[in-house]
């Protein structure tokens, strides 16, 4: 299926994000609610499908018309090693999973493979009564991610390269796009990251112009499973992403990771107080009770200025989040 999305590579600072004032409930755009399912792979076997370099393979399913469940599953092997990748993304359960294998066999090359999976919906919050919900600057909504999986390598993540992460994106009303930068651009409130594995590896966001951001993390994460809480004060109605990723490419006979997030990540909301939220895509129906009024503190690291897209392996344009390519 055609590649719908971003791509790129650099390093730029991110500035802290007040909360988000209220905004008017009448939006005119209309978000393309949305869920995407990656793969991409370098590997002396690849057959160069559905990418121009005929090193790479670049299997990606994008589904938006409607948002119903995408995947995609790949494999190669060989005397030089083997790379494997699942990713599923299903909004109507609120489930993304991935996997991701990388193992280096003779040392003759140094294969990389990148997983992902994502999902993008958009918000609308009403009263009781059916009426507009009127949003408060003390309005406060939170994401909760429930992640469990398994970290399996030959040497510690740091030593070896590779990683997993989640990134939950904030965009303005009726703009969630999977043709438009996800977590960078002029529709682009705040993110959270997570880092799973590797604090020491360098996740960037790239867009489709080639615009691309080092990516700062929320929190790093060393062992799953785990439950992420990301709490914002929307301001109105909001659209949202979320990646779940691992990335890596080996350099030494002997080295190998498994990522294993197939088990799950569910994600769940609630809304302000006195709010009931519906979501665009008539899919996503994960919703929690609705949290109370609070003044909020944004946290170190958590509500930031964002300035970019999700990628890495060197200058190959995909969509995504990934890592920084190892020096080795």
């Amino acid at each position: 299926m055609k590649h719908l999305t971003s791509s790129a590579l650099l390093a730029v600072s991110l500035c802290a994000l007040a909360p988000q004032a209220a905004r008017a409930v009448a939006t005119t755009p209309t978000g393309i609610p949305f869920t995407e399912a990656l793969n991409f792979s370098y590997n002396p076997a690849a057959t160069g499908s559905g990418y121009t370099n005929p090193c790479c393979d670049y299997l990606n399913t994008v589904h938006s018309a409607p948002a119903s469940a995408a995947t995609s599953n790949y494999a190669q092997s060989g005397a030089w090693g083997s790379v494997s990748g699942v990713a599923s993304a299903d909004l109507g359960t609120g489930q993304l999973k991935i996997r991701s294998t990388n193992a280096v066999g003779d040392g003759s090359v140094s294969p990389s493979i990148q997983t992902n999976a994502i999902f993008g919906d958009s918000f609308t919050a009403r009263t009781a009564g059916g009426s507009p919900f009127a949003f408060t600057a003390a309005s406060q909504a939170a994401f909760t991610l429930n992640l469990t999986g398994s970290l399996t390598s030959s040497a510690p993540l740091p030593t070896i390269g590779g990683a997993a992460f989640v990134i939950l994106s904030i965009l303005q009303p009726g703009t969630v796009d999977p043709t438009k930068p996800l977590v960078n651009g002029p529709t682009s409130e705040q993110y959270f990251y997570w880092n799973i594995g590797n604090p020491t590896l360098k996740i960037y966001y790239n867009d489709l112009a080639g615009n691309h951001v080092l990516l700062t993390p929320t929190a790093n994460l060393t062992t799953l499973p785990q439950t992420l809480t990301a709490t914002f004060r929307p301001g109105g109605n909001f659209d949202w992403v979320l990646f779940l990723g691992a990335s890596g490419q080996l350099s030494h006979a002997g080295d190998s990771f498994d990522i294993d997030l197939s088990h799950t990540l569910n994600l769940s909301y609630a809304g302000p107080q006195g709010s009931v939220t519906t979501a665009a895509s008539g899919q996503f129906a994960n919703f929690d009770t609705t949290l109370p009024p609070a003044t909020l503190v944004p946290e170190p690291g958590t509500l930031l200025l964002l300035a970019g897209g999700l990628l890495a392996l060197s200058g190959l344009r995909r969509h995504p989040v990934t890592e920084a390519p190892s020096a080795g």
